[in-house]
């Protein structure tokens, strides 16, 4: 599917990009060991990920983040880049009130267009670049281009385990902040287990998670997160999940997805009236399939640390009707 322009919703987004974490690498997280938060002499830093290593000299003053997820981790150790290339992100309730932020350049990604203004960034004289890895980012030609600039840091969106917490730890060793770091970690998973506690047959619901495109059902690994709930994926996820394969249902056969609850993004919206016109729907899929929003499907698969932290309590009053 080719990127997207940028006028199409968070939904149509998300369907160019609901695999990347398929295909994204893993790493193991820094070359040094974790350390106490502002231990004197901190730097230099290097931080291993699957991009390569990125040292850092100095305490980084001037960041430069690429892409919503390198925001969120940014901003949630405190942190104020110079300049932010995001998008969309007055539909998302967990960046809303960073719309107006003065550093937000979106010309300087085009995630949907795929192009980077080299020269803008440059422009900003950052001393750090942060970016996920997503392909636009971690190519090796990207990479070098943006080294040339500044020390860019590519991190992970999960590792060999699927666990999207290597990013934020990456991140937050970059800058020296590794307990604030495993706070916030903390924090999110806090939020999954307190839901998951209030709902506890969600243990005995296999889920399936991704989006519904036009007429497709196309599964997406982002949804190993729903295992903070409690939840387990049904065999059709744990085969995208753990094995990378590709799984799509038709219209024709939407029926045989696998999980006891379904969660899709449709995109475009109004998909879903296809959906749930179709013969599978009354006798099968009513029971299972949960509608996600835009901002809960980006948040479940490709968020940093905000969206992580915010979807759990968003998805409360849903898994409460389930039972």
């Amino acid at each position: 599917m080719s990127l997207l322009s940028r006028s199409r919703t968070l939904g149509a987004v998300l369907a160019a990009t609901l695999g990347l974490l398929v295909v994204t690498g893993c790493s193991s997280g820094s070359e040094q060991s974790p350390g106490a938060t502002g231990a004197a002499g901190a730097y230099p830093i290097t931080v291993t990920t699957a991009t390569g290593d990125t040292t850092i000299e100095k305490k980084p003053e001037r960041v430069v983040t690429l892409g919503n997820p390198a925001f969120e981790n940014v901003l949630a150790l405190g942190i104020d880049p110079v300049g932010a290339s995001v998008h969309n992100i007055e539909k998302l309730p967990y960046l809303a009130d960073r719309a107006g932020h003065e550093a937000i350049n979106g010309e300087l990604a085009d995630v949907y267009a795929n192009e980077i203004d080299y020269e803008a960034i440059l422009a900003l004289t950052p001393d750090l670049i942060v970016a996920p890895a997503w392909p636009q980012f971690a190519d090796k030609a990207v990479v070098a281009k943006l080294n040339q600039i500044a020390p860019t840091l590519v991190f992970d969106m999960q590792d060999a385990a699927k666990d999207w917490r290597v990013g934020v730890r990456q991140v937050a060793r970059a800058f020296d902040e590794v307990d604030q770091g495993e706070k916030l970690i903390t924090g999110a998973v806090d939020a999954f287990t307190a839901v998951g506690a209030r709902h506890p047959g969600l243990a005995a619901k296999p889920y399936s998670f991704g989006l519904y495109y036009k007429t497709d059902i196309m599964l997406a690994s982002g949804g190993n997160i729903l295992r903070l709930f409690g939840m387990r994926p049904a065999a059709d996820q744990t085969a995208v999940e753990e094995a990378g394969a590709r799984t799509v249902y038709s219209g024709e056969t939407a029926g045989d997805v696998d999980g006891a609850v379904v969660l899709l993004l449709p995109s475009p919206r109004d998909a879903i009236a296809q959906l749930e016109a179709a013969p599978a729907w009354a006798g099968n899929l009513s029971g299972r399939v949960v509608w996600l929003s835009d901002a809960q499907g980006e948040a479940i698969n490709n968020a940093g640390i905000l969206g992580k932290t915010w979807v759990p309590q968003d998805l409360d009053a849903t898994f409460a009707r389930l039972g």
